[in-house]
């Protein structure tokens, strides 16, 4: 459980937040790798139009 900002009452979550959470935690570390992958590809020159290497 976590505090609402405007008052004193509990926010209670479905059992289904956790795993939400967790899928959206995962989905932000893949689009770290790829982007991580792309910019590795681009400053080696290994990047460009498909068969234009």
């Amino acid at each position: 459980m976590s505090m609402n900002l405007d008052s004193e009452t509990p926010v209670t979550y479905g059992s289904w937040y956790k795993y939400g959470v967790a899928f959206l935690s995962v989905e932000m570390l893949i689009a770290i790798a790829v982007s991580a992958y792309s910019l590795y590809m681009t400053f080696h020159g290994l990047g460009g139009f498909p068969g234009k290497h």
